[in-house]
């Protein structure tokens, strides 16, 4: 057997085990859906073992997270909460909740069935963008010592918002308003087309460079010929080093036509990469968040 061959057989395989994990998350979810006497923490258990398999270690998944700021906003409860523990230490918890900083969380995942309110979608994304990452933090810098450091590139990232529902695709079709609500408020969906899930991401056309300010939350103050300069800066260096011509590349590109779980494993793990940075944990701020409450 030639080795082409032998590559090919273990490629078919890895496509052959994608199908069927979607088949069986989807037998799991339907029976959970199906049977009043298992709850929706069922389905969040299903989802948290697969997307435990598909994310790096580096990241900590939890269940029943409220997502704080050090302006004492947060959001509604986080279904499944990806987050960095190795750089965020503070994870507080009450009785079975748990209370995450902005800074740490990368994605934020909402399970769904098939019944659901859109608004109420609209809201727990909405109340997740308006948490506000302070971008300073105290470290100690090999060349300056110990210095105040703030992250110029990373001004206000946001964690990827995930829905993963029992949605019939069929059903989602016949209303074009609960769409236009859902790709406003959501990066990837998934939802079930006949007996398994299919990956819909809004945005999978926009080209990466896109999702990184997107995610990263580039200054909105700086002005227009900063940007154009930016751009120009960019457009000529990848004249010179083809490694960065990657920016250019789509979310799309990373789509296996048939294959949606690989399909969101790819594209994922490409939009955590963008993010991936650890912003340096602004101490002061969650400190002084707590000495304004007990002085109140």
């Amino acid at each position: 057997m030639g080795e082409t061959e032998r590559t090919g057989k273990v490629e078919q395989l890895i496509l052959e085990n994608y199908q069927r994990l979607n088949s069986m998350i989807s037998e799991e979810v339907d029976f959970a859906s199906n049977h009043g006497g298992l709850t929706g923490d069922s389905r969040e258990v299903m989802w948290l073992e697969f997307f435990r398999k598909i994310i790096p270690k580096k990241y900590s998944l939890a269940q029943g997270v409220i997502i704080i700021d050090s302006d004492g906003n947060h959001s509604n409860e986080v279904d499944i909460a990806v987050f960095d523990e190795q750089y965020t230490p503070y994870v507080f918890q009450h009785n079975s909740l748990k209370f995450i900083p902005i800074e740490a969380v990368a994605v934020a995942i909402e399970c769904k069935s098939s019944n659901f309110d859109v608004d109420n979608l609209k809201v727990w994304s909405d109340n997740i963008k308006k948490l506000v990452p302070k971008t300073k933090g105290i470290a100690r810098m090999a060349a300056q010592g110990v210095v105040m450091v703030e992250n110029d590139t990373q001004k206000r990232t946001r964690p990827i918002l995930i829905l993963a529902s029992n949605l019939k695709r069929q059903t989602a079709n016949s209303s074009s308003k609960m769409f236009e609500i859902l790709d406003k408020a959501f990066d990837l969906i998934l939802i079930k087309q006949k007996s398994v899930f299919h990956l819909r991401a809004p945005n999978e056309d926009k080209q990466l460079g896109w999702w990184a300010n997107e995610l990263n939350c580039y200054d909105p103050e700086r002005s227009k010929e900063q940007e154009d300069k930016e751009k120009k800066k960019n457009s000529e260096k990848n004249k010179d080093n083809s490694k960065d011509k990657v920016i250019s590349n789509k979310l799309s590109d990373l789509r296996i036509d048939g294959y949606d779980l690989l399909t969101l494993n790819f594209q994922l793990n490409q939009l955590l990469m963008l993010i991936n940075n650890p912003m340096f944990f602004p101490h002061y701020a969650y400190a002084e968040l707590f000495q304004k409450q007990i002085t109140k």
